[in-house]
């Protein structure tokens, strides 16, 4: 399945009516496609000013932003009346500091039976690599004090604990964390943390972390705690070799009773006892052992081989000494012959012999 159908899982553009945020330079549904509209944290042109030096950004493909959010959420920008079918976002979530608040608001700009279809990236296999996990107790933190800002914990750990990783690596066991280079130093993180308490700008990072399996623990407090009206639809673990999972959740029509809403929400959230990694590394491990299993039989058959040719070879020269030994008592014994009176004697007979042989050879010639 592609990344464009996971993403699509539950959602029929032709027929239903979308924003996607963040789209950026990539959107997953063009417009035309279906009816999409899109929003972002800035207006196309001030995009294309923020990443004119950003080669990863190709500037004249970046969409045309329908809903400039700023510091406003989405309900307000859209308009409280304007409900959509579906909501996509890739790679948002995880730059979102209050992140309760923010599905919240995208649960009210859904329909009852609305979409939102979430790209997640798996920190073991991106720069968040040595980061801890987002907790539970974070994102309640963020959801009570209603924050709009990467606090000063999470810039200092984004700068501070950034690397360059090659996601295949990881994937084939081949990282070795020794040599993973930082992106940040210790003394960029200090300062990007003052300046937070200083300026209260915005710096855009990674404010939670994820990987599938803690990503869904944490759905399963805000949905015991009743925070969000949603319940997982579907959900595709992180690939291998790639860096991404895909969770769609769907929105539980306000006319459902408490009860019902709960029972329908935990019974969604998807049971990871071995997630894709574990899964690939049993593989390889696996794969190792029958390679080994395989190479120790096809060792086993060469030392029997070998065994068979060194048994073959001593007996060959046992055999050769015998023969060694009867062709010297062989020789020893033509050597008496030769030696005796009665050999010496009929030496004339045996060269008459010869003669006449060849006598009536040259007869039969001629």
């Amino acid at each position: 399945m592609s990344r464009k159908d996971k993403i699509l899982k539950n959602i029929d553009v032709q027929s239903m009516k979308g924003i996607e945020i963040g789209a950026l330079d990539r959107p997953t549904i063009s417009p035309n496609e279906g009816s999409i509209l899109y929003a972002d944290h800035a207006s196309t042109d001030d995009l294309r000013r923020k990443y004119k030096d950003d080669s990863n950004v190709n500037l004249p493909e970046i969409v045309d932003v329908d809903f400039v959010l700023g510091d406003r959420n989405l309900t307000h920008s859209v308009g409280e009346k304007n409900k959509f079918d579906y909501v996509i976002a890739s790679h948002v979530i995880e730059h979102v500091p209050d992140v309760i608040s923010w599905l919240q608001d995208i649960s009210n700009v859904l329909q009852d039976g609305g979409i939102l279809s979430l790209v997640i990236p798996d920190k073991r296999f991106t720069f968040d690599y040595f980061r801890a996990t987002t907790t539970a107790g974070e994102l309640i933190e963020s959801y009570l004090s209603r924050s709009t800002r990467p606090s000063t914990k999470q810039i200092f750990d984004f700068f501070s604990t950034s690397i360059k990783l090659d996601a295949v690596q990881r994937w084939n066991g081949k990282l070795d964390e020794a040599q993973l280079a930082k992106l940040h130093s210790l003394s960029l993180a200090e300062k990007k943390s003052k300046e937070n308490l200083e300026n209260n700008e915005y710096v855009d990072i990674h404010c939670t972390v994820y990987t599938p399996k803690s990503f869904f623990q944490l759905i399963e407090v805000l949905f015991e705690l009743d925070l969000i009206s949603f319940k997982v639809v579907s959900f595709f673990d992180t690939s291998e070799n790639e860096l991404e999972f895909f969770v769609s959740f769907q929105k539980i029509p306000s006319s459902t009773n408490k009860e019902q809403a709960r029972f329908l929400k935990q019974q969604s959230v998807p049971k990871i006892e071995r997630d894709s990694l574990e899964l690939a590394q049993q593989k390889r491990t696996q794969k190792l052992e029958d390679t080994i299993n395989s190479l120790s039989r096809q060792n086993e058959k060469l030392m029997a081989i070998q065994d068979s040719l060194s048994k073959r070879l001593v007996e060959a020269s046992e055999e050769i000494l015998l023969a060694n030994k009867r062709e010297n008592e062989a020789r020893e014994g033509l050597k008496v012959i030769h030696a005796s009176t009665s050999w010496q004697m009929t030496a004339p007979i045996r060269s008459l012999k010869r003669f006449y042989t060849s006598l009536m050879g040259r007869k039969n010639h001629n």
